[in-house]
Protein backbone atom coordinates (compact mmCIF):
# COMPACT_ATOMS: atom_id res chain seq x y z
CA UNK A 1 0.00 0.00 0.00
CA UNK A 2 1.16 3.40 -1.09
CA UNK A 3 0.03 6.67 1.60
CA UNK A 4 -0.14 9.15 -1.27
CA UNK A 5 0.99 12.52 -1.29
CA UNK A 6 -2.38 14.21 -0.57
CA UNK A 7 -3.13 11.86 2.38
CA UNK A 8 0.05 12.73 4.53
CA UNK A 9 1.03 16.14 4.31
CA UNK A 10 0.45 17.73 0.76
CA UNK A 11 4.30 19.50 0.75
CA UNK A 12 6.25 16.49 2.11
CA UNK A 13 6.76 13.48 -0.26
CA UNK A 14 6.34 10.45 1.88
CA UNK A 15 8.20 6.16 1.75
CA UNK A 16 6.20 3.77 -0.12
CA UNK A 17 4.89 1.22 2.24
CA UNK A 18 7.67 -1.24 0.60
CA UNK A 19 10.49 1.03 1.38
CA UNK A 20 9.20 1.64 4.72
CA UNK A 21 9.59 -2.06 5.48
CA UNK A 22 13.22 -2.46 4.04
CA UNK A 23 14.22 0.24 6.17
CA UNK A 24 12.53 -0.96 9.25
CA UNK A 25 14.22 -4.33 9.07
CA UNK A 26 17.41 -2.65 8.81
CA UNK A 27 16.89 -0.17 11.65
CA UNK A 28 15.36 -3.34 13.62
CA UNK A 29 18.55 -5.54 12.91
CA UNK A 30 20.89 -2.19 13.81
CA UNK A 31 18.87 -1.92 17.46
CA UNK A 32 19.35 -5.93 17.48
CA UNK A 33 22.94 -5.45 17.07
CA UNK A 34 23.56 -2.81 19.39
CA UNK A 35 20.92 -4.19 22.22
CA UNK A 36 22.06 -8.13 22.02
CA UNK A 37 20.69 -8.48 25.38
CA UNK A 38 17.64 -7.11 24.38
CA UNK A 39 16.86 -8.65 20.88
CA UNK A 40 14.03 -10.99 21.72
CA UNK A 41 11.73 -8.21 22.34
CA UNK A 42 11.98 -6.57 18.77
CA UNK A 43 10.16 -9.32 16.51
CA UNK A 44 8.31 -8.48 13.82
CA UNK A 45 5.89 -5.99 15.68
CA UNK A 46 8.35 -3.84 16.56
CA UNK A 47 9.55 -3.76 13.00
CA UNK A 48 5.97 -3.33 11.79
CA UNK A 49 5.60 -0.63 14.36
CA UNK A 50 9.20 1.17 13.10
CA UNK A 51 7.61 0.86 9.51
CA UNK A 52 4.67 2.55 9.84
CA UNK A 53 7.07 5.94 12.11
CA UNK A 54 9.08 5.67 8.75
CA UNK A 55 5.86 5.43 5.99
CA UNK A 56 3.55 8.07 8.18
CA UNK A 57 4.87 11.94 8.39
CA UNK A 58 4.83 11.44 12.28
CA UNK A 59 3.26 9.46 14.93
CA UNK A 60 0.30 9.75 14.01
CA UNK A 61 -2.03 6.49 13.79
CA UNK A 62 1.01 4.39 14.10
CA UNK A 63 0.31 4.86 18.00
CA UNK A 64 -2.58 2.37 17.60
CA UNK A 65 0.21 -0.20 17.02
CA UNK A 66 0.75 -0.87 20.88
CA UNK A 67 3.08 -4.19 20.86
CA UNK A 68 5.42 -2.83 18.25
CA UNK A 69 5.56 0.58 20.58
CA UNK A 70 5.52 -1.31 23.44
CA UNK A 71 9.38 -3.12 23.03
CA UNK A 72 10.64 0.32 23.13
CA UNK A 73 9.56 1.19 26.16
CA UNK A 74 10.13 -2.00 27.77
CA UNK A 75 13.86 -1.51 26.55
CA UNK A 76 13.52 1.32 28.33
CA UNK A 77 11.90 -0.28 31.48
CA UNK A 78 14.92 -2.75 31.47
CA UNK A 79 17.70 -0.35 30.85
CA UNK A 80 16.76 1.23 34.28
CA UNK A 81 15.96 -1.35 36.07
CA UNK A 82 19.74 -2.84 35.04
CA UNK A 83 21.35 0.40 36.24
CA UNK A 84 21.70 1.42 33.05
CA UNK A 85 23.02 4.97 31.43
CA UNK A 86 19.89 6.08 29.34
CA UNK A 87 22.37 7.67 27.01
CA UNK A 88 23.03 4.10 25.89
CA UNK A 89 19.77 3.63 24.08
CA UNK A 90 20.04 6.92 22.34
CA UNK A 91 23.09 5.57 20.81
CA UNK A 92 21.51 2.53 20.07
CA UNK A 93 19.20 4.42 18.16
CA UNK A 94 21.02 6.48 16.36
CA UNK A 95 23.32 3.89 15.75
CA UNK A 96 20.71 2.00 14.42
CA UNK A 97 19.42 4.99 11.77
CA UNK A 98 22.99 5.10 10.47
CA UNK A 99 22.60 1.10 9.79
CA UNK A 100 19.78 1.79 7.35
CA UNK A 101 21.59 4.71 5.46
CA UNK A 102 23.12 2.49 3.04
CA UNK A 103 20.17 0.35 2.51
CA UNK A 104 18.05 3.54 1.66
CA UNK A 105 21.11 4.52 -0.78
CA UNK A 106 20.44 0.89 -2.76
CA UNK A 107 16.43 1.76 -2.78
CA UNK A 108 17.47 5.08 -4.47
CA UNK A 109 19.32 3.86 -7.22
CA UNK A 110 17.04 0.53 -7.24
CA UNK A 111 13.85 3.05 -7.94
CA UNK A 112 15.72 5.27 -9.71
CA UNK A 113 14.43 7.42 -7.70
CA UNK A 114 17.73 9.48 -6.80
CA UNK A 115 17.89 12.42 -4.03
CA UNK A 116 14.08 12.29 -4.12
CA UNK A 117 13.88 8.76 -2.26
CA UNK A 118 16.75 9.99 -0.54
CA UNK A 119 15.86 13.09 1.12
CA UNK A 120 12.57 11.88 1.73
CA UNK A 121 14.50 8.52 3.79
CA UNK A 122 16.65 10.32 5.19
CA UNK A 123 14.08 12.77 7.03
CA UNK A 124 12.09 9.38 8.19
CA UNK A 125 14.89 7.90 9.54
CA UNK A 126 15.53 10.81 11.80
CA UNK A 127 12.18 11.19 12.42
CA UNK A 128 12.26 7.50 13.84
CA UNK A 129 15.05 7.68 15.94
CA UNK A 130 13.35 10.51 17.55
CA UNK A 131 10.43 8.36 18.17
CA UNK A 132 12.13 5.26 19.36
CA UNK A 133 14.01 7.50 21.68
CA UNK A 134 11.49 9.59 22.77
CA UNK A 135 9.39 5.69 23.71
CA UNK A 136 12.07 4.14 25.56
CA UNK A 137 13.17 7.81 27.13
CA UNK A 138 9.74 8.37 28.96
CA UNK A 139 9.60 4.71 29.91
CA UNK A 140 12.70 4.55 31.68
CA UNK A 141 11.90 7.82 34.01
CA UNK A 142 8.85 6.36 34.57
CA UNK A 143 10.20 3.63 36.28
CA UNK A 144 12.74 5.79 38.11
CA UNK A 145 11.42 7.38 41.67
CA UNK A 146 13.94 10.06 42.32
CA UNK A 147 14.97 10.41 45.96
CA UNK A 148 14.84 13.67 47.45
CA UNK A 149 18.16 14.15 47.24
CA UNK A 150 17.94 13.41 43.65
CA UNK A 151 14.68 15.67 43.17
CA UNK A 152 17.33 18.74 44.87
CA UNK A 153 20.00 18.23 43.01
CA UNK A 154 18.10 18.66 39.83
CA UNK A 155 16.00 21.55 41.45
CA UNK A 156 19.94 23.05 41.47
CA UNK A 157 20.72 22.26 38.15
CA UNK A 158 17.68 23.80 36.95
CA UNK A 159 18.47 27.12 38.63
CA UNK A 160 21.16 27.62 37.19
CA UNK A 161 20.00 26.56 34.24
CA UNK A 162 17.78 29.58 33.90
CA UNK A 163 15.16 27.11 33.76
CA UNK A 164 11.20 26.67 35.25
CA UNK A 165 11.66 25.18 38.55
CA UNK A 166 9.12 26.81 40.84
CA UNK A 167 7.21 23.36 40.36
CA UNK A 168 10.30 20.91 41.34
CA UNK A 169 11.00 23.69 44.29
CA UNK A 170 7.83 22.33 45.81
CA UNK A 171 8.41 18.49 44.95
CA UNK A 172 11.80 18.72 46.52
CA UNK A 173 10.73 20.77 49.25
CA UNK A 174 12.86 24.04 49.18
CA UNK A 175 11.43 27.72 50.24
CA UNK A 176 12.85 29.56 48.03
CA UNK A 177 14.36 32.40 49.96
CA UNK A 178 14.51 36.25 48.93
CA UNK A 179 18.23 36.27 48.22
CA UNK A 180 21.06 33.21 48.12
CA UNK A 181 24.88 33.25 47.28
CA UNK A 182 26.61 30.44 45.54
CA UNK A 183 29.48 28.36 47.71
CA UNK A 184 32.10 27.09 44.66
CA UNK A 185 34.44 24.17 46.61
CA UNK A 186 37.29 22.42 45.49
CA UNK A 187 36.43 18.72 44.53
CA UNK A 188 36.39 16.07 47.47
CA UNK A 189 34.53 18.87 49.96
CA UNK A 190 33.43 17.28 53.09
CA UNK A 191 29.81 18.29 54.14
CA UNK A 192 29.72 19.46 57.53
CA UNK A 193 25.79 20.35 58.91
CA UNK A 194 23.37 21.96 56.15
CA UNK A 195 19.66 21.90 56.45
CA UNK A 196 16.93 21.69 53.85
CA UNK A 197 17.68 25.61 52.61
CA UNK A 198 20.42 24.94 51.35
CA UNK A 199 20.77 22.99 47.60
CA UNK A 200 24.75 21.37 47.17
CA UNK A 201 25.50 18.99 44.46
CA UNK A 202 29.15 18.00 45.76
CA UNK A 203 29.83 14.44 43.65
CA UNK A 204 30.53 15.82 40.28
CA UNK A 205 34.26 17.49 39.55
CA UNK A 206 33.21 21.02 40.15
CA UNK A 207 31.26 20.88 43.43
CA UNK A 208 28.86 23.64 44.42
CA UNK A 209 25.79 25.03 46.48
CA UNK A 210 23.23 27.40 46.98
CA UNK A 211 22.95 28.75 50.31
CA UNK A 212 20.90 31.69 51.57
CA UNK A 213 22.27 34.65 52.05
CA UNK A 214 21.18 35.22 55.67
CA UNK A 215 22.58 32.23 56.94
CA UNK A 216 26.55 31.58 58.43
CA UNK A 217 28.15 30.30 55.41
CA UNK A 218 31.39 29.24 57.52
CA UNK A 219 29.47 26.28 58.88
CA UNK A 220 28.18 24.98 55.38
CA UNK A 221 31.31 22.99 54.42
CA UNK A 222 34.50 21.26 56.37
CA UNK A 223 37.61 20.46 55.48
CA UNK A 224 38.39 22.19 51.94
CA UNK A 225 38.81 25.40 50.10
CA UNK A 226 35.77 27.56 48.43
CA UNK A 227 34.65 30.63 47.49
CA UNK A 228 31.96 32.47 48.00
CA UNK A 229 29.90 34.60 45.09
CA UNK A 230 27.48 37.73 45.49
CA UNK A 231 24.06 37.49 46.86
CA UNK A 232 21.36 37.41 44.06
CA UNK A 233 17.85 36.45 43.71
CA UNK A 234 17.59 32.77 43.27
CA UNK A 235 16.69 33.34 39.16
CA UNK A 236 20.04 34.58 39.20
CA UNK A 237 22.02 32.00 40.71
CA UNK A 238 24.17 31.28 37.77
CA UNK A 239 25.85 34.78 37.98
CA UNK A 240 26.81 34.11 41.90
CA UNK A 241 28.43 30.98 41.24
CA UNK A 242 30.11 32.32 37.86
CA UNK A 243 31.97 34.85 40.45
CA UNK A 244 32.45 32.06 43.09
CA UNK A 245 34.38 29.96 40.40
CA UNK A 246 35.99 32.89 39.23
CA UNK A 247 37.07 33.71 42.82
CA UNK A 248 38.44 30.24 43.73
CA UNK A 249 39.98 30.03 40.31
CA UNK A 250 42.74 33.69 40.87
CA UNK A 251 43.44 31.49 44.67
CA UNK A 252 44.53 28.12 43.02
CA UNK A 253 46.07 31.15 41.02
CA UNK A 254 47.38 32.66 43.77
CA UNK A 255 46.06 35.88 42.75
CA UNK A 256 44.01 35.93 45.79
CA UNK A 257 45.11 35.36 49.13
CA UNK A 258 44.44 31.40 50.05
CA UNK A 259 41.76 31.11 52.70
CA UNK A 260 39.53 28.01 53.71
CA UNK A 261 36.28 30.65 52.64
CA UNK A 262 37.08 33.55 50.29
CA UNK A 263 34.33 36.75 49.66
CA UNK A 264 34.33 37.61 46.08
CA UNK A 265 33.25 40.78 47.67
CA UNK A 266 36.62 41.26 49.24
CA UNK A 267 38.15 41.45 45.86
CA UNK A 268 35.95 43.22 43.80
CA UNK A 269 39.50 45.31 42.37
CA UNK A 270 41.16 42.40 41.41
CA UNK A 271 37.96 40.39 39.69
CA UNK A 272 37.48 43.85 37.91
CA UNK A 273 41.26 44.24 36.82
CA UNK A 274 41.07 40.26 35.73
CA UNK A 275 37.86 40.58 33.77
CA UNK A 276 40.06 41.44 30.68
CA UNK A 277 44.02 40.00 31.53
CA UNK A 278 44.97 41.27 27.89
CA UNK A 279 43.49 44.75 28.34
CA UNK A 280 44.77 44.78 31.84
CA UNK A 281 47.92 43.71 30.63
CA UNK A 282 48.24 46.47 27.85
CA UNK A 283 47.56 48.94 30.21
CA UNK A 284 50.26 47.93 32.54
CA UNK A 285 52.83 48.05 29.66
CA UNK A 286 51.99 51.50 28.52
CA UNK A 287 51.46 53.32 31.67
CA UNK A 288 54.94 51.81 33.13
CA UNK A 289 56.98 52.12 29.65
CA UNK A 290 59.61 54.22 31.56
CA UNK A 291 60.61 51.84 33.99
CA UNK A 292 60.35 48.80 31.93
CA UNK A 293 63.78 48.33 30.76
CA UNK A 294 65.49 49.67 34.01
CA UNK A 295 67.18 46.47 35.92
CA UNK A 296 64.76 44.40 37.90
CA UNK A 297 66.18 46.03 41.53
CA UNK A 298 66.26 49.39 39.93
CA UNK A 299 62.82 48.78 38.54
CA UNK A 300 61.01 47.33 41.60
CA UNK A 301 62.73 49.84 43.64
CA UNK A 302 61.36 52.87 41.81
CA UNK A 303 57.97 50.86 41.32
CA UNK A 304 57.50 51.18 44.85
CA UNK A 305 58.74 54.57 45.34
CA UNK A 306 56.40 56.04 42.71
CA UNK A 307 53.10 53.22 44.31
CA UNK A 308 54.05 55.16 47.58
CA UNK A 309 54.10 58.80 46.26
CA UNK A 310 50.79 58.38 44.12
CA UNK A 311 49.47 57.24 47.55
CA UNK A 312 50.92 59.84 49.83
CA UNK A 313 49.88 63.33 51.07
CA UNK A 314 52.97 64.44 51.87
CA UNK A 315 56.38 64.87 50.72
CA UNK A 316 59.41 63.15 50.83
CA UNK A 317 59.55 62.17 54.76
CA UNK A 318 56.37 60.24 54.77
CA UNK A 319 56.88 59.04 51.69
CA UNK A 320 60.00 57.55 53.34
CA UNK A 321 58.33 56.57 56.66
CA UNK A 322 56.00 54.67 54.73
CA UNK A 323 59.09 52.48 53.07
CA UNK A 324 61.12 52.25 55.50
CA UNK A 325 63.77 54.13 53.63
CA UNK A 326 66.28 57.56 54.74
CA UNK A 327 64.09 60.75 53.26
CA UNK A 328 66.92 61.83 51.58
CA UNK A 329 67.08 58.11 49.14
CA UNK A 330 63.45 59.20 48.49
CA UNK A 331 64.42 62.45 47.52
CA UNK A 332 67.06 60.71 44.90
CA UNK A 333 64.25 58.07 43.55
CA UNK A 334 61.45 61.02 42.94
CA UNK A 335 63.68 63.18 40.76
CA UNK A 336 64.54 60.12 38.40
CA UNK A 337 61.02 59.12 38.59
CA UNK A 338 60.05 63.39 37.32
CA UNK A 339 63.01 62.59 34.96
CA UNK A 340 61.15 59.46 33.93
CA UNK A 341 57.59 60.13 33.68
CA UNK A 342 58.05 64.03 33.10
CA UNK A 343 54.51 65.73 33.31
CA UNK A 344 52.28 62.63 33.32
CA UNK A 345 53.10 62.80 37.62
CA UNK A 346 50.94 65.85 37.12
CA UNK A 347 47.78 64.92 35.19
CA UNK A 348 44.72 63.55 37.22
CA UNK A 349 43.96 60.64 34.75
CA UNK A 350 47.63 59.38 34.09
CA UNK A 351 48.13 59.18 38.22
CA UNK A 352 45.00 56.95 37.89
CA UNK A 353 46.46 55.19 34.90
CA UNK A 354 49.89 54.50 37.01
CA UNK A 355 48.11 53.75 40.02
CA UNK A 356 46.09 50.86 38.77
CA UNK A 357 48.97 49.73 36.41
CA UNK A 358 51.11 49.53 39.49
CA UNK A 359 48.19 47.50 41.59
CA UNK A 360 47.94 45.15 38.29
CA UNK A 361 51.96 44.68 38.28
CA UNK A 362 52.76 43.05 41.20
CA UNK A 363 49.99 40.36 40.22
CA UNK A 364 50.97 37.22 38.91
CA UNK A 365 50.03 37.02 35.38
CA UNK A 366 48.11 34.29 33.94
CA UNK A 367 50.22 30.80 33.34
CA UNK A 368 51.88 29.22 30.57
CA UNK A 369 49.26 26.26 31.71
CA UNK A 370 46.92 27.41 33.05
CA UNK A 371 44.42 25.35 35.75
CA UNK A 372 41.79 23.13 34.05
CA UNK A 373 38.84 26.17 33.75
CA UNK A 374 36.17 25.89 35.35
CA UNK A 375 32.99 25.36 33.40
CA UNK A 376 29.55 26.77 34.04
CA UNK A 377 26.77 25.02 35.60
Amino acid sequence: MTVSHASARPTRSTLTRSAALVLARAVVDGVRHSLPEHAPLFEARATEFVASVLEHDGMGSVLGIAAGADAFREVGVAEYAAGKELDRLSRAYHSAGRCALPVLASLSRQYGAGSALMDTGVEALLRCTDVLIRLSTTAYRAAHTPSLAELRRELLRELLSGRKWAGLAAEAGWVPPARVVAIAAEPGAVRASFGPEVLADLTGEYPHLLVPDDIEIGGVLAGTRAAVGPAVAPADAAVSLRWARRTLELVRREVIEDGPLVRWSDHLTTHWLFVDEALTSALVTRSLAPIAELSPNERTKLAETLDAMLAARGGAPEIAENLGVHPQTVRNRLRRLRVLFGDRLDDPQERLDLRIALRADVLPAEPARPVTPIRAA
